[in-house]
């Protein structure tokens, strides 16, 4: 089954938010941690998501036979 668009970003946008997560727990890479932050808010801004989602990083989207077939921007 190929990978759609859509999965390709939320896969990307989900490997971003964990790393983001990582970094944050180990408490060092500042720098790396505010690049990959400015590659979520661009992301999830060209995704369609809200201002407030990216903020406070809530991100959900649907799947239907094992693609994502709507996100939950508002």
């Amino acid at each position: 089954m190929k990978a759609t668009q859509l999965d390709v970003q939320w896969q990307q946008l989900m490997a971003l938010c964990e790393s983001e997560s990582s970094l944050r727990a180990r408490g060092h890479g500042a720098r790396l941690l505010k690049l990959v932050a400015a590659d979520i808010e661009r992301l999830a801004g060209d995704m369609g998501f809200s201002a407030h989602k990216i903020a406070t990083r809530e991100f959900r989207a649907e799947r239907a036979g094992g693609h994502i077939v709507r996100l939950v921007t508002e």
